[in-house]
C-alpha cells in the first residue's frame, strides 16, 4: 500500500481465515513495515501528475521493479512459507471517478513475474466503471474485521471514515486533507513532516484561513465522495500559499490541523467510539485537536497498538485481494455509489484452484 503522502511503501504479512459455517473472517497481522522510498523514486511519484504518458508508463514499471526488489527479500525473511497471494494497491496518481477513470500505477504483471506468486492489483477501476467512486474500499473490512468500533477513521494523506447506518448499511467517505497538506507545508524547511506536530503546536489558528478552507464546496457535497491529490492542488493549496505569504508557517500549520480535525469531527456521531489509524494517529497536535473538537459530544478516539496504526490499510488490501482471488465481491456499493458489488482487481498468475494443485 502506497499512500498519497508518498512517505513509503506499507507492507503487511497477513494470515486470513474464514470462520467455519459463516461469512465472517479473522485476519491476523503477523508482520508489518514501512519501507522508505529511494529519493529519486519518491521525487518521481510526487511529480507524477506532470509526467508525459510515456514517462508515466516507465514509472508504472519502475515502481513495480523497486517494490518487488524490497518485498521479495522481506517475504523471505518474515513469511513461514511462500505466500498464497500478493495484493498490491499500488500508488494512486490520478483519481477522477466523476469522469469515469482512476489510475493506480505499479504494474501487476511485473510484480507477478518478479515474485513468482499470484498478484492482485488495480483494485479500484472496476468500481469506477460501474459508476462508483472507487473509494474508499476499506469500509468492507471495517465492517467485517473491525466492527467492534462505531467508526473507523484513517488519518493518511487524506482523512476518511466509515460507519454503520441502521437504514443504509455501511457508509464511508473522504472528509478532507490530513498528512498530505501538513507534510507539504513543511517541505520548504527540508522536512518530510512536522514531527510530533511540534511546529503546529507553536502556532495560532488563523480564523480567516480556516473559514476559507471550511467553505470549499466539497464539504457541502453529500457522500459518497472521494478525494485525489488534484483536488488539493486546485482547491486547498492556493489558500495555503496565500496564507504562507502573509503569516508565520507555524500559524498556517496550526490552522491546517484545526481544518483537518474540523472536517473529521463534524461527520462523527455523538458518543461514537472511533478506531484511529494512519500516520496522523501519531501526531499529538492533530489528536489533541480531535479531542477538543469532540469533547462536548463524548467522542472517544481510540488509537490501537503501533503495528495496526501503520499496517491496517495494508492488511485490508491483502484481504480485499484475497477476496478477489477467491472470486468473492470486495466492494460495497453503499459506500462507493456503484451500481453493483464487484470483484475489483486484476489477477496476474493462477487462481486458487490451480495454485493449490
Amino acid at each position: 500500500m502506497s499512500g498519497t503522502s508518498v512517505d513509503g511503501l506499507d507492507v503487511a504479512l497477513v494470515r486470513a481465515r474464514q470462520i467455519e459455517f459463516s461469512d465472517r473472517w479473522d485476519c491476523e497481522l503477523l508482520q508489518t513495515e514501512t519501507m522508505p522510498y529511494p529519493e529519486a523514486l519518491r521525487n518521481a511519484l510526487w511529480s507524477a501528475l506532470e509526467l508525459s504518458a510515456e514517462e508515466l508508463m516507465r514509472l508504472d514499471h519502475d515502481w513495480a521493479v523497486w517494490a518487488s526488489s524490497v518485498v521479495g527479500p522481506w517475504m523471505a525473511r518474515h513469511a513461514p512459507r511462500t505466500p498464497d497471494l500478493v495484493s498490491s494497491h499500488g500508488h494512486t496518481v490520478f483519481h477522477k471517478p466523476e469522469q469515469g477513470w482512476t489510475t493506480q500505477i505499479g504494474c501487476g504483471a511485473t510484480l507477478h513475474a518478479a515474485l513468482d506468486v499470484p498478484v492482485v492489483s488495480d483494485l479500484r477501476r472496476l468500481d469506477v466503471a460501474l459508476g462508483g467512486q472507487g473509494a474508499p474500499l476499506v469500509p468492507l473490512a471495517d465492517r467485517e474485521l473491525f466492527g467492534e468500533w462505531d467508526v473507523a477513521l484513517n488519518l493518511g494523506g487524506f482523512a476518511n471514515l466509515s460507519l454503520e447506518d441502521a437504514e443504509r448499511g455501511r457508509l464511508a467517505w473522504d472528509v478532507g486533507p490530513a498528512n498530505l497538506l501538513l507534510n507539504r507545508l513543511v517541505e520548504e524547511l527540508g522536512l518530510d513532516m512536522d514531527r510530533d506536530g511540534a511546529l503546529a503546536r507553536r502556532g495560532t489558528v488563523l480564523p480567516e484561513v480556516l473559514t476559507s478552507w471550511q467553505g470549499l464546496s466539497f464539504h457541502a457535497t453529500p457522500a459518497p465522495k472521494s478525494l485525489g491529490r488534484e483536488w488539493l492542488e486546485k482547491e486547498v493549496w492556493p489558500v495555503a500559499e496565500e496564507a504562507k505569504a502573509r503569516h508565520r508557517l507555524e500559524d498556517v500549520l496550526a490552522t491546517a490541523v484545526a481544518y483537518a480535525s474540523w472536517a473529521v469531527a463534524r461527520d462523527v456521531p455523538t458518543g461514537a467510539r472511533v478506531l484511529v489509524t494512519g500516520g496522523g494517529a501519531l501526531n499529538p497536535a492533530l489528536m489533541q485537536a480531535l479531542n477538543e473538537a469532540g469533547a462536548d459530544r463524548s467522542i472517544v478516539w481510540d488509537v490501537p497498538e503501533l503495528d495496526l496504526v501503520h499496517g491496517k490499510e495494508a492488511l485490508v488490501f491483502a484481504w480485499l485481494g484475497l477476496l478477489r482471488w477467491l472470486g468473492m465481491p470486495n466492494t460495497l456499493p453503499s459506500v462507493t455509489g456503484a451500481s453493483a458489488p464487484s470483484l475489483g482487481g486484476a489477477l496476474w498468475g493462477p487462481g486458487p484452484d490451480v495454485a493449490r494443485v
